[in-house]
Order: C-alpha cells, then sequence, then structure tokens
C-alpha cells in the first residue's frame, strides 16, 4: 500500500450535520478508527468485546480498490488483439506483389537506377543483374568515387572496390550480399529462411507495420516490415560489421509498380553507418537474355585466390 493514500471521511456532529476531514494518510486514519471504535465498543451476551468494525471496514475497503484496479489493468491486456502468424503476412505479400504462380516463372531480372547519396553531390547509375540460381553483378558507376562493382558466381562473393580494391567477401558479410541480392526476396521466403515470427507492431513512415523476424538457412537474420494496412513490405532491416562495431543497414521500399505483373519498388532508401543512398528505379525487366560471361568471376578477383587454377 502506498505510504499515502487519499481517503475522504465523514464524521456526524449532529443532526443533518457532518464534518468532512481531507485526504490523509491511510495509517493515521486507521488509528483515528481504532480510538473511536474502542470508546464505543459493545459487551455481547458473553460480556466479551466485540472486534473494531472501524478497522476492518476501512481495510476491506481499500482491498476492493486495489482488486479493481488490478482487473482493469487485466482485463485491458486481455484486449490487445494477438498478432498475426508470420508466414500468413509473407503469404499475403506474395499474393498482392503478383502471386506465387507469377514469381516461380521469373529466372532473372536486370534493373537500372539512378543512384544519390548523401555524401556525393552529383548523382551515379547503379546496374544489376540477378539470377534465381544465386549469381548476381551490380556495377555502380559515379564520377565521384569511380567505378565498383560487387557480385557473385555462386560460390564466391566478391566486391572491387578504388578505394578497398578487389576483394572476396566472407561470413556475415558475404550472407548479407546473398541475401540482399536475391532474386524477389522476400517472395521465396520458404526456400531461404528456416524460422519466421512475427514479434511486434512498429511505425515504419509514421505508420503501423508488422514487424517479422527471418533466419536464413545459413543462420543470418533479417527483419521484414509489413505495412498493416497494405501489407507491402515498406522496411528491410539487415545486421552488418562497420569500422566502428555493429552496426545495421536498413532499407524503406515504396513507390510499388507493376513490371509483368509484378509489384516492384521504384523508390528505395537505403541508410547505413550514417549514408543515405536513394535508388529511383528507370527500368526493370525480368527473364531477360544474359550474355555469356557476365556472372563471372572477374580477373582481379580470380588472381586474388587463384580460383578455378
Amino acid at each position: 500500500m502506498p505510504e499515502s493514500f487519499p481517503i475522504l471521511c465523514a464524521e456526524k456532529t449532529g443532526i443533518g450535520r457532518s464534518r468532512t476531514f481531507p485526504p490523509m494518510n491511510a495509517s493515521l486514519y486507521l488509528d483515528r478508527e481504532d480510538s473511536m471504535t474502542t470508546k464505543t465498543l459493545r459487551k455481547s451476551k458473553t460480556g466479551e468485546s466485540r472486534a473494531p468494525r472501524g478497522r476492518i471496514a476501512a481495510g476491506a475497503s481499500i482491498l476492493l480498490v486495489f482488486l479493481a484496479i488490478g482487473a482493469v489493468r487485466e482485463d485491458a491486456s486481455q484486449t490487445a488483439p494477438p498478432l498475426p502468424k508470420a508466414e500468413s503476412l509473407l503469404d499475403s505479400f506474395v499474393e498482392k506483389a503478383g502471386g506465387r504462380a507469377v514469381f516461380e516463372k521469373i529466372v532473372s531480372r536486370r534493373t537500372t537506377a539512378e543512384l544519390k547519396m548523401s555524401v556525393m553531390p552529383v548523382p551515379g547509375e547503379v546496374m544489376s543483374t540477378t539470377t534465381k540460381a544465386g549469381p548476381y553483378r551490380v556495377v555502380v558507376d559515379t564520377k565521384a568515387i569511380g567505378r565498383i562493382e560487387y557480385g557473385s558466381d555462386g560460390p564466391v562473393v566478391w566486391e572491387i572496390n578504388p578505394v578497398t580494391g578487389p576483394r572476396i567477401l566472407e561470413g556475415s558479410e558475404a550472407r548479407r550480399y546473398r541475401l540482399l541480392n536475391g532474386l524477389d526476396l522476400p517472395m521465396r521466403w520458404r526456400e531461404i529462411f528456416k524460422k519466421v515470427e512475427c514479434t511486434a507492431i512498429v511505425p515504419v513512415a509514421d505508420k503501423p507495420a508488422f514487424q517479422v523476424q527471418a533466419l536464413s538457412l545459413e543462420d543470418y537474420p533479417v527483419t521484414y516490415y509489413f505495412d498493416q494496412v497494405s501489407g507491402l513490405l515498406v522496411k528491410i532491416e539487415y545486421p552488418m560489421e562497420t569500422l566502428a562495431g555493429p552496426g545495421k543497414q536498413e532499407i524503406f521500399l515504396s513507390d510499388y509498380r507493376a513490371v509483368n505483373g509484378v509489384l516492384f519498388a521504384h523508390l528505395q532508401v537505403r541508410r547505413e553507418a550514417g549514408r543515405e543512398m536513394t535508388l529511383v528505379f528507370k527500368i526493370v525487366e525480368y527473364n531477360i537474355d544474359i550474355p555469356e560471361g557476365t556472372l563471372a568471376l572477374p580477373d582481379a578477383i580470380r588472381k586474388l585466390g587463384r580460383i578455378g587454377k
């Protein structure tokens, strides 16, 4: 019980009149009740005094108040609707974005997007080729930094950057790149993830979204956010390692448009390590012809690890 509990009480002072006491300490009130009741104890037939009813009544009243508060809190917790199943959210998104039958026929995609970076005043261009089988290649052309390429032939994940040079990616970084450049995820979530769970409702762009945590077959965690009203994917989160330690990459998706019966987010804003990159997609093509050698390992990567020798 709180040390100070506000109680209003009235004492009879005469016919039709009463005196009202202001809120006071609960223990003082009970002591007052004791002193009043001891003066008015009545004898029973056996000559024994009856129990002081004033204190019992006051204690019972306070107990009822706390029981009522607890009942209200319990009722409020029971009225909160349960979270939907992650499986139903993912399957619903697949249907809204085109349907499973459509996605099963897709084997490749090629895109061209305009790139704007918070640390780069001049826009660049990003061209990507991804496949259902796994290999992919992305080319980023910028006047400020130069040409950046990264990709995978399947087993090897690589990057060629004018700042860091050619390198082979491994561990969680390689797993992030695979998922980031996977073809039409999370449409193929059953093939990629071994566990999915809806864990909360959180705001994304000031709108409520269902948070779905997924764990890949390679034990890499990804978090998806589905708009509570439209059911569309509005955000993806990937954990990543930065020079300052563990961090995350956030991708915000909007401006969905249909391409060959498939909804594709034509505006993507990526945030990582204090930087922001905006991709505005100009060309989106599915099931395209891929020239031979496009997805092969570059010579600089082959020389790096004597791969394929």
